[in-house]
């Protein structure tokens, strides 16, 4: 059996996949296998995966599109290594992700079962690129019921325990899948298991589903409502209206102006003056493009989240 099950969700991504599944591949810890979850997409990756010719890898097939979760969650069902990795499909990892993580993990106190690391990102909506750490935190829960930072769809590492002990991804949720597990694996007393070295890149493009950006939202903080109950109420009112700023930010990339609006709205009944700086950030942003002059770097830990949380795969 191998020692490791790369997950990797795709749909209609085959302009990326030969990259996603070439740089695990090419790990030096080569006790792998790859398995490719297909959610129902009718592109050529059958045909590109199937040239590869590697016996590590296989492809599993959704008869429809049934979401990131689902498709991971088929990769766990069908995986057979010790410990479960995850990559989305659009993104790569450099040759020793793997034998880094892995080799931190081994040493690793018991209740850290989920290793994370940092990444080159790639934020092509602004043609920006960074180098994003990832640094430790003291409180798990409290990190990532304020935010999640943490590239999970591409840095993940798990022990198999971990799924069988939290259980599956949320599948009613068209975003935020990883982000809940991973919410619900520190609620249960779980700790991550931070790496600050860049070991993957991550490209981020802004979705244009702002009804599922919505849905998804709805549904994260009813889901979450007795834990987020448990935050301080400064803290509670941050992680809510970053939320909904994500949404308002995803329905003004679509040009739907007046969903933006009553988005913003209600993120701005949480912290108006948070919002209105926002704004004024975004207006200063704009007036400078407009001018051909460089825009404003994107800074803090509201604008590096600015590219709204991707569906994985």
């Amino acid at each position: 059996m191998p020692e490791v099950s790369v997950v990797v969700p795709t749909y209609n991504r085959a302009a990326t996949i030969l990259r996603a599944v070439g740089s695990a591949l090419a790990q030096t810890h080569c006790d792998l296998e790859v398995v490719v979850v297909d959610d129902g997409g009718g592109d050529d990756t059958p045909a590109l995966l199937a040239g590869l010719g590697d016996p590590r890898l296989r492809l599993e097939r959704h008869a429809r599109n049934r979401g990131a979760a689902a498709a991971r969650n088929t990769g766990i069902a069908a995986a057979r290594g010790a410990f479960i990795a995850f990559l989305d499909s659009d993104d790569a990892w450099l040759p020793r992700k793997l034998e880094v993580q892995l080799a931190a993990l081994r040493r690793a106190a018991p209740e850290e079962a989920v290793s994370c690391h940092g990444v080159r990102m790639h934020l092509l909506d602004h043609g920006i690129e960074r180098e994003q750490p990832l640094e430790p935190a003291g409180d798990w829960f409290l990190r990532l019921a304020r935010d999640c930072d943490l590239s999970p769809g591409t840095t993940l590492l798990a022990r198999r325990e971990a799924f069988d002990r939290i259980g599956p991804l949320d599948e009613s949720l068209p975003r935020f899948e990883d982000w809940d597990w991973l919410l619900r694996y520190a609620a249960a007393g779980g700790r991550v298991l931070a790496l600050r070295e860049t070991l993957a890149h991550v490209w981020n493009r802004r979705g244009r589903l702002g009804e599922q950006h919505e849905l998804s939202a709805r549904r994260f903080l009813a889901k979450h409502a007795a834990l987020h109950a448990r935050l301080p109420s400064g803290l509670r009112r941050a992680a809510e209206c970053d939320i909904w700023l994500q949404v308002s930010g995803t329905y003004a990339f679509q040009g739907r102006r007046l969903d933006a609006a009553r988005i913003a709205l209600r993120a701005a009944r949480r912290r108006p003056l948070h919002c209105l700086l926002r704004v004024g950030r975004h207006a200063t942003a704009r007036l400078a493009a407009a001018m051909g002059r460089p825009l404003p770097q994107l800074t803090g830990r509201a604008e590096a989240a600015a590219p709204a949380r991707r569906q994985g795969g």
